[in-house]
């Protein structure tokens, strides 16, 4: 599918200008240039991209070598097994109806186009949710199989949704979540779809277009910072980490350039927490095996926003990478895995040990926790403590690992962990426990799975799955 130029709204296109202007509004004047005291060795990136399609988190060359080893049966058993899963995932039915609304409400819905005038939460951000999902999951069994009945099913999912909704709402922030983690979801199925004989042009653009209008608009509203109440700080890294994903894929989809180079950039030097320097809030060596381990910034918060955190952050590493290579490399500021020395991995260590139990089973409920909480090194974090935010009673200040009753919860990631840094960089060792976590889980699956490990609540959607599909060799 050829895909015409896909223009920014004027909205959207304000927004990736003010990153190096000031805006004026009833609080006084917001800077939102891009910091430049965080990294002062830090040069923002003007590169110019390829886009062999699709290169979303997988290029064709993986998804041929897939179906090759599936075809000659030299896929590893678990490859196998996860492929079958997928095909019995509620969500990836043929027979599944999606339920489009005019718009996508997260959080309040006071004065949103559903307001309804109690104070009943009315919410209905789980329709695109499950859609969105539901989408991704029949595009990836279209790429895998050639069926044409799967990317029938989740084109029509997504015109339907295109048609449809008007803008994402609520009477606070929690509307950027939605933006986020649904906005990358469709646009990773966008990405596998384009081209099959089931969306026409005319129907791939008007689905970019509503991609850019309603997500994109609103992950560069939230990624400006420029909400005066608060400081660039005060949303925990996940917040960061989905929008990123989010405006990421919509840049790749689309074929815009400042919209990738506008991620690469916060990734390294943002002004909130999906920074790498701020992702990041310790330094620590490893009591068990002397390697070094990084303190993640919200596991003295809890244990699932933890894991969702690091999560993420791999499937943005994955994307970013992705396109890394479908570029010949000639960008290294896309590979985020290799950033400060493989710090990625150094957090995705701190956060499995975090959470790991000794047991044998593939939802790491049994056994006795690898390490005590409390034997877990932290660094003192203040969270909002003497920050500009106007409300003065929320900091926090954290002493110690977060040992919650989410503690030891599952999400889908640790095979993106593993598969790169023990396959492609090719290291021998500073994976253990992203090792333990992926080989426990195996295959790792997603969402609608029949064990059901991950639940169908809105931290199961928060990232893509299904990744020993994708990326396990048998290594």
């Amino acid at each position: 599918m050829k895909l015409s130029k896909i223009m920014l709204t004027a909205g959207l296109a304000a927004f990736i200008a003010l990153q190096t202007s000031c805006r004026e509004n009833e609080y006084g004047t917001v800077d939102l240039t891009m910091p430049d005291d965080e990294t002062p060795s830090y040069e923002p990136i003007e590169a110019q991209y390829q886009y062999p399609h699709p290169c979303i988190m997988y290029s064709q060359e993986d998804f041929d070598y897939v179906k090759q080893s599936l075809a000659d049966g030299t896929a590893p058993q678990e490859v196998q097994d996860e492929l079958q899963a997928l095909k019995n995932s509620q969500f990836a039915q043929l027979s599944y109806v999606a339920q489009p609304q005019n718009c996508i409400v997260r959080g309040d819905d006071k004065g949103t186009p559903i307001d309804d005038g109690t104070d009943k939460k009315v919410e209905n951000y789980a329709y695109a949710m499950r859609d969105a999902g539901s989408a991704f999951q029949q595009a990836l069994l279209y790429k895998l199989t050639d069926d044409e009945q799967y990317a029938a099913a989740a084109v029509k999912t997504l015109n339907a949704w295109a048609a449809t909704c008007k803008g994402i709402y609520s009477n606070d922030a929690n509307m950027y979540l939605a933006a986020g983690a649904q906005g990358y979801t469709f646009a990773a199925a966008a990405e596998m779809l384009r081209g099959s004989q089931s969306w026409n042009d005319a129907d791939f653009n008007t689905f970019c277009k509503w991609l850019v209008d309603v997500f994109a608009s609103r992950n560069a509203e939230f990624l400006s910072h420029e909400n005066a109440n608060v400081c660039a700080e005060h949303y925990w890294s996940n917040w960061d980490l989905v929008n990123m994903c989010s405006y990421l894929a919509i840049g790749i989809l689309t074929e815009n350039d400042e919209m990738v180079n506008y991620v690469v950039n916060y990734f390294y030097n943002g002004a909130g927490n999906g920074c790498i320097d701020k992702l990041i809030r310790g330094h620590h060596t490893d009591p068990n095996t002397g390697e070094p381990i990084y303190q993640n910034q919200e596991s003295g918060r809890d244990q699932g926003h933890a894991e969702m955190s690091a999560m993420v952050a791999a499937n943005l590493a994955q994307m970013a990478y992705t396109l890394y290579v479908q570029n010949d490399e000639k960008v290294p500021e896309l590979d985020f895995f290799a950033a400060d020395d493989n710090a990625l991995l150094k957090m995705g260590e701190y956060v499995a040990l975090s959470n790991l139990r000794n047991g044998t089973d593939n939802a790491n409920k049994d056994g006795q926790w690898v390490i005590a909480a409390t034997a877990m090194p932290f660094t003192t974090y203040e969270y909002c403590v003497n920050c500009s935010c106007r409300d003065k009673n929320h900091s926090a200040t954290q002493t110690q690992l977060a040992n919650d009753e989410g503690r030891g919860s599952v999400r889908p990631g640790w095979e993106i962990y593993y598969n790169h840094y023990k396959r492609i960089k090719g290291l021998s060792n500073g994976f253990s426990y992203v090792k333990q976590f992926a080989d426990k889980l195996r295959p790792e699956c997603g969402v609608g799975e029949g064990q059901n490990r991950y639940g169908t609540n809105s931290g199961a959607f928060d990232q893509l799955g299904w990744g020993t599909l994708m990326l396990y060799r048998g290594e």
